[in-house]
């Protein structure tokens, strides 16, 4: 890649972390360090006139530091904790610089307009790293608070200059793409496959570390990328990978960018947590994917409900734990195949798991993973959870997050709960199928569940799920909706011939779209062994039946307490809302491919591409001075998070004055 030979280390907060992406630091090439107060060296512009190493302009620039300290962190000065500065970052912004190279686009923020970005892509894939992720640069104005940048090497409008690349001087030939920003019609050039190579690498690397910056993008359906700016607010709001213009209508930088395409290569594919059917032909590497058509979505999701409701012998949704009583019960047990993949249906973090021996119910081995995730205009936070899975510690080849440092270099004890942080991509493997059960119903299956700590869906327009709050019940059920439509003789208790006869018979369609908010099942509190001998459920049992009961088949499982609450971001008594898992995958992926039908993709006419300055819009090197890329929160002192905790800083909290 040109002279330039990338370590690929790059830096947050001080540390160095080594990359596969083709990255050069400034460190190793100390004239792209943009937290010098001085103008540098450059070949586009040689040796610069800067007295006092102030910016030459025009206008002229009344300052000579090109950064500042983020807000909520400068209580730390300027080398804050790293765990504090991952918490702090939640937007990419993506700009294309309008310059022939990174050297140019490097001249024109440090030299001239005393601008800063974290990152410059050039023109053959090399990335240069400008300044520490944990500083804030100068690069999109208010925005530059929560965000990092990346400037994209690209001339930018090819209308005005066609034959831009046409000698090689500035960079390879590059196609010519169409593309609408906010209702303009723009000719421009596209990105080369090296970058776009190169950047897919460095955003896979930072999914690691930095947890708090999810692989979405802005849309105005679900699914469907926004190529207009947003409102205020949401663009504030939004996480995740973000264009210029969605910042303010007066840019059209990044142009064509695919944002749609790019946060794709890096989530992975959707899928089901576990294939329905067993299939001799299936091949290793093949995943539960979610199909693309309607009624090949419908079929699918059919069969799994078959999975849990014809062939499990219980753990139904939302009661019928091991198939009897009206314990609530927020999953599913779906039976397969002793060692079949179970994969992640959604991107995520996996936050906890645990490995180790079977227990007098088998396995209980699980793995939990946080969600979040933008569905249409509206962010979505989730968790999955996937019980029952095979201990992967013993096997020579376990799945891959089994191989990253944080489990390997866990000193918890086989079958202890492990805290974790590993970015997984939909469709990544992340266990297999155990067996589990009491003696009469031990089988190969898995228990997956969905649930969030806020309602997600139930006020949506026309909104198919309906909120059952049980919190009054304890752990048990006392909805009429659910026990009255299964409890066929009356009495007031569901036992297991109704509970399986009630599912065999399809009445779990009944149940589908329900959204249960009880305490969850993985909890010591409240008492397991005092809330099973208060209601007539459990009369016939014996005080010491009941405790045998909960040492042997609950309290092996449980795992949810307030250590586990604080690290995964669940609440810590325990109540949440618990969605049909089979359901919400399939409803989620339903309303992708409605918005996809509804939006098909926008014929262009390349008749109506105007000039983009004629527009009155710019890219970053057109019509900037630099005190546009800088906020008020840049240079003055500000009270935002004065008084938390790092701790508090870790888990997201944010000073109301904080919100621009």
């Amino acid at each position: 890649m040109g002279k330039w030979k990338p370590s690929g280390d790059i830096y947050i907060a001080g540390q160095k972390f080594h990359t596969s992406a083709p990255v050069v630091n400034f460190t190793e090439g100390p004239r792209w360090d943009a937290t010098s107060k001085d103008c540098k060296s450059t070949e586009t512009e040689g040796a610069p006139s800067c007295p006092g190493g102030f910016p030459h302009g025009p206008p002229p620039i009344t300052y000579n530091q090109r950064y500042s300290t983020r807000p909520a962190l400068r209580s730390y000065g300027e080398h804050p904790p790293i765990d504090a500065v991952k918490s702090v970052i939640k937007q990419f912004v993506v700009h294309h610089d309008g310059c022939s190279s990174a050297d140019m686009c490097f001249t024109v923020l440090q030299n001239e307009r005393g601008l800063s970005v974290h990152f410059l892509l050039d023109n053959d894939g090399t990335i240069f790293q400008t300044i520490d992720l944990g500083l804030m640069a100068y690069h999109a104005a208010d925005w530059n608070i929560a965000s990092i940048g990346v400037e994209l090497c690209n001339r930018g409008d090819a209308l005005k200059e066609p034959h831009y690349y046409d000698s090689g001087h500035a960079g390879p030939k590059r196609d010519i793409k169409l593309c609408k920003i906010n209702g303009h019609t723009i000719k421009a050039f596209d990105y080369t496959p090296e970058q776009k190579k190169s950047f897919v690498q460095l955003c896979r690397e930072l999914r690691r570390l930095l947890p708090n910056l999810p692989t979405e993008f802005p849309q105005k359906s679900p699914g469907v990328q926004s190529w207009e700016t947003l409102p205020r607010s949401a663009s504030f709001s939004f996480s995740g990978y973000i264009g210029h213009y969605h910042l303010t209508e007066q840019k059209w930088d990044p142009g064509p960018f695919d944002f749609k395409d790019f946060c794709g290569q890096l989530r992975g594919a959707l899928c089901f947590p576990v294939f329905a059917k067993e299939d001799p032909k299936r091949k290793p590497d093949d995943r539960p994917e979610v199909p693309s058509k309607v009624d090949d979505l419908k079929a699918a999701t059919d069969d799994l409900y078959k999975a849990n409701e014809q062939r499990a012998d219980g753990g139904y949704f939302p009661v019928g734990p091991w198939g009897e009583s009206r314990l609530w019960h927020g999953g599913v047990h779906l039976v397969g195949a002793a060692g079949d993949p179970v994969v992640a249906p959604f991107p995520g973090r996996l936050v906890a798991a645990r490995m180790g021996k079977s227990t007098a119910i088998g396995s209980v081995n699980f793995v939990l993973l946080r969600h979040d995730m933008t569905l249409g205009t509206a962010h979505v936070q989730f968790f999955s959870l996937y019980m029952h899975l095979a201990d992967e510690s013993t096997e020579a080849h376990p799945v891959e997050w089994m191989t990253k440092d944080a489990w390997k270099k866990s000193t918890a004890p086989p079958g202890d709960v492990v805290l974790l942080d590993e970015p997984i991509e939909a469709g990544a493997i992340i266990g297999h199928v155990g067996t589990a059960g009491p003696a009469e119903l031990s089988k190969p299956q898995t228990h997956v569940e969905i649930f969030s700590a806020s309602e997600l869906f139930t006020s949506l327009p026309a909104s198919p799920w309906q909120l059952i709050d049980g919190t009054a019940g304890g752990r048990f059920c006392d909805s009429p909706e659910v026990d009255e439509a299964i409890d066929t003789n009356h009495d007031g208790l569901l036992d297991k011939q109704e509970l399986s006869q009630f599912y065999a018979g399809g009445g779990g369609s009944a149940m589908h779209f329900l959204v249960t908010l009880h305490v969850s099942e993985w909890t010591a509190e409240p008492s397991w062994a005092d809330a099973l001998r208060v209601p007539k459920d459990f009369k016939k049992w014996k005080p010491a039946d009941i405790d045998q009961l909960v040492a042997d088949q609950l309290a092996p499982g449980l795992w949810w307490d307030a250590a586990v609450a604080q690290h995964c971001k669940l609440p810590p008594d325990g109540i949440v809302y618990h969605y049909h898992p089979i359901t919400f995958v399939s409803w989620f992926n339903q309303q992708l491919l409605d918005a996809a039908a509804a939006a098909p993709a926008e014929k262009i006419d390349e008749t109506a591409a105007k000039e983009a300055l004629s527009l009155g819009l710019s890219d970053d090197n057109k019509g900037e001075t630099g005190a546009t890329m800088r906020s008020a929160a840049d240079v003055s002192e500000d009270p935002c998070n004065q008084k938390l905790t790092l701790n508090e800083l870790v888990q997201g909290f944010d000073a109301p004055e904080c919100t621009p």
